[in-house]
């Protein structure tokens, strides 16, 4: 055989033993419901983390720490009062780190530059509090599901991404050739 016959032969038996590493990325799902923290770890291809350490913590403040359930999943009590960003981190113990940021708005705080009131502008009624809160936790509860499903999609090997990296190695391997053909 010659070199030209072998690199081809050598590339598509790469190929086919070669599987793709989309397990080594982590992701963390994770959602305010009522008083409750709750969500889940995921590998990008397939499969949850479980039994690895959990923890969520509010600036320099700890707030909750563990190992995450059969299905990946962790759970624990909103904090009362929100002032920084909460961060859910997972770590595995082996090289796989993943975060997910809740910002303080997520548990019914006032947005950082809440909008101003004009001076005729009425004050809103004494229940408005209550209703704006009792909507944004209907809201939330509608919307979780929704959010979990994207984050999901938006991170899975397609079979579009694999077939793309196919054909670019082998569009590649054949402008080598070419070039090299010129040369001759």
């Amino acid at each position: 055989m010659t070199r030209l016959t072998l690199l081809p032969l050598t590339l598509i038996a790469t190929l086919a033993i070669a599987s793709p590493a989309a397990a080594h990325g982590m992701k963390v799902f994770a959602k305010v419901v009522g008083g409750e923290v709750s969500g889940y770890g995921f590998f990008i291809g397939g499969g949850r983390p479980q039994g690895v350490t959990w923890q969520a913590d509010m600036g320099a403040t700890a707030l909750a720490e563990g190992q995450t359930d059969a299905t990946g999943g962790f759970a624990f009590a909103a904090p009362k009062a929100v002032t920084a960003p909460v961060i859910i981190t997972l770590n595995t113990g082996d090289g796989h780190v993943a975060r997910a940021t809740l910002g303080p708005e997520r548990f019914g705080a006032a947005p950082v530059a809440p909008p101003a009131q004009h001076e005729n502008t009425p004050a809103p009624a004494a229940s408005a509090p209550d209703v704006t809160a009792l909507v944004e936790a209907a809201v939330a509860r509608e919307v979780a599901p929704l959010m979990e499903r994207l984050e999901q999609m938006d991170n899975r090997m397609r079979m579009t991404d694999l077939m793309s990296g196919i054909f670019l190695i082998i569009g590649l391997a054949g402008m080598a050739l070419w070039a090299r053909g010129r040369r001759k």
